[in-house]
């Protein structure tokens, strides 16, 4: 039995990303390991059942799934990001009185991990956990726009546009000018796509790899985050983003 767990860690160590995700073949796995190609297929089958890869079904290579993804997140979110984004997260609302969410990604989605209620009555609430397509939503597109070029266009490629669950139709060629545009201002804003009524300031947040990890989001009623309140706010909330990236270790200098 221990044997068969070390080839199921070797296949997994195979598949970690560099810079970008990783998909190979069984017949380059059984290569790389000089492992029968019979028996990757097993051991293969029993992550699958577990969800520790999972196949491309137009290429039939493999990537790392969700659940390897979910303990690495886990482990990163509790040890470092949320630790260290919250007390800046406690001032932004403090500044804004609005709600300001702390978002990662998981392959193809954003996922909120954290955030501080806006003290005000009327205010934006969305659970910790809430999970969306990357194209969706301020804090998700963000770190769409800086995810590496091939990376954003296997997530496009693979997108069903017309079964999006947003609010609005989004298209990809809508997609492209908004990362185009992200990248100009260094963050993002929606109003209505995730959740009517709500506008949504999202800038990105860096690792010490230069890898963007994430994203802040200031989030409240679009009656109330006004063309001026937008202006005056998503300064801020680039700036707490930048120093949370600083924090992190991100190596360039902030703005």
């Amino acid at each position: 039995m221990s044997g068969v767990i070390t080839k199921a860690i070797h296949l997994l160590d195979l598949l970690l990303p560099q810079g970008t995700e990783k998909e190979l073949s069984v017949t380059e796995m059984s290569r790389e390991l000089n492992m029968p190609v019979q028996s990757v297929h097993r051991i293969l089958a029993s992550l699958m059942e577990h969800g520790f890869v999972a196949q491309n079904a137009k290429t039939k290579k493999y990537k790392l799934g969700l659940s390897i993804m979910k303990y690495g997140f886990l482990m990163w979110d509790s040890l470092m990001l949320r630790t260290i984004a919250r007390p800046f997260m406690e001032e932004l609302s403090q500044k804004t009185k609005e709600t300001v969410y702390l978002a990662t990604r998981e392959n193809a989605e954003g996922v909120y991990i954290d955030s501080v209620d806006s003290p005000q009555i009327l205010k934006i609430s969305e659970p910790i956990g809430l999970k969306l397509p990357l194209c969706i939503g301020a804090s998700n597109r963000v770190i769409l726009a800086y995810l590496p070029r091939k990376t954003q266009e296997a997530i496009m490629d693979e997108t069903d546009w017309e079964a999006l669950p947003s609010l609005k139709p989004l298209t990809r060629e809508y997609i492209e000018g908004e990362i185009v545009a992200i990248h100009k201002q260094g963050y993002a804003v929606t109003s209505g796509e995730a959740t009517e009524g709500t506008t949504g300031i999202g800038a990105p947040i860096f690792s010490y790899e230069n890898m963007v990890i994430g994203s802040l989001n200031v989030a409240g009623p679009t009656l109330r985050l006004t063309e001026a309140a937008i202006e005056k706010y998503s300064l801020l909330v680039k700036k707490y983003a930048d120093m949370i990236s600083n924090e992190l270790g991100y190596r360039y200098k902030l703005k």
